[in-house]
């Protein structure tokens, strides 16, 4: 598995997927294009959930921290993409809808990620959710479902007709990290 790219969506339940070097290799340019674009090398996903909810801060963080650390040795990425957990203004948020203890564990995990990042030595790179849903899906404001039909265009998921939604997110952050480290896209 070792030089390949980990794609992460970092919320509550986290998405993932990772491909190899070999796939990054052949891992075609641009967006997919039904009909047009060969499907994607395969990738492997799922989610996880970090720690029970009402967990202290310390304790999620380093949990988060541990799972990290041990899908970056399992897996020997070379670069960590992920959703960025961002936050603007005034008390105001992007990310509606969320309370004050979700900003805070998303732009936690956010940190903690860049943190083992620098430690070792991976390339990180961010992506804000709508530049994410764009690129995937083609709409930046797209919901589960149109997300879930474009994870399904690309053949991933061993043909299953339903994927968790944050395994479909964190897929969708590994395209955006491909066509950015590998083919050096602006998105």
């Amino acid at each position: 598995m070792a030089g390949g790219i980990l794609g992460l969506d970092l919320g509550r339940t986290m998405g993932w997927a990772v491909a190899d070097r070999p796939a990054i290799d052949v891992w075609p340019p641009g967006p997919f294009l039904i009909g047009r674009t060969p499907p994607r090398p395969k990738i492997h996903s799922g989610s996880h959930v970090i720690g029970p909810s009402g967990m202290e801060h310390g304790r999620y963080f380093l949990a988060y921290d541990n799972w990290l650390y041990e899908m970056l040795e399992w897996f020997k990425p070379k670069a960590v993409a992920v959703e960025a957990a961002i936050v603007t203004g005034k008390g105001g948020n992007s990310r509606r809808g969320e309370g004050i203890e979700a900003i805070r564990r998303l732009v936690g995990k956010e940190t903690v990620t860049k943190l083992r990042c620098a430690d070792m030595g991976l390339t990180y790179v961010s992506f804000h959710n709508a530049t994410v849903k764009k690129q995937f899906a083609g709409n930046g404001r797209a919901d589960e479902q149109e997300m879930l039909r474009a994870f399904l265009a690309r053949a991933w998921g061993n043909g299953a007709v339903w994927a968790d939604h944050n395994e479909v997110d964190g897929s969708a952050v590994l395209e955006c990290g491909v066509r950015v480290l590998k083919h050096g896209e602006t998105l």
